[in-house]
């Protein structure tokens, strides 16, 4: 089965059901609707194909040489352990679509980042209390993660 989706083709293998040879569009809400701004696929990683436009001072500025922590969990094709044949250790443990844009946002808005798996393993969800789990709980604790993968939040790393 094969057709177009807002992200691009979409492919299943006909034997497993899993999406196979595929690529991602990206795109970008504009004030006119969605842009395609670039393209990821498995084979060739991120690719944007929007010139970067710069009209003086923006938010993201204020990344400019800070390091964030991002935490996340496993979640194929976004965030992947690396097959390799020797030990990884840090940022080079991971591959997948969210890395290849992370390592792409980092080149571009000049913030260095240190990957850390969230603890219990959970994006995040409210118990009958009201006290969060997750990638949340890290976030609303500003425990270890000022950039949560799944809620696309950044926040300056606090050096004190």
């Amino acid at each position: 089965a094969q057709w177009e989706g807002l992200t691009g083709r979409i492919v299943f293998n006909k034997t497993s059901g899993l999406r196979t040879d595929f690529d991602l569009d990206i795109v970008s809400l504009k004030e006119d609707g969605l842009e395609k701004v670039g393209v990821w696929s498995p084979s060739d990683g991120l690719n944007i194909t929007e010139p970067t436009r710069r009209q003086g001072p923006n938010v993201t500025d204020s990344l400019t040489n800070r390091s964030l922590i991002v935490t996340t969990v496993l979640e194929e094709p976004f965030i992947m352990f690396r097959k390799s044949d020797t030990v990884l250790s840090g940022n080079d443990r991971f591959e997948g679509y969210c890395i290849d844009l992370l390592k792409e946002l980092s080149h571009i808005l000049g913030f260095m980042y240190d990957i850390r798996l969230v603890d219990d393993g959970k994006y995040g969800a409210q118990d009958e209390k009201g006290q969060w789990n997750g990638m949340i709980r890290e976030l609303v604790d500003h425990t270890r993660c000022q950039l949560p993968r799944a809620v696309r939040t950044a926040l300056p790393h606090n050096t004190a």
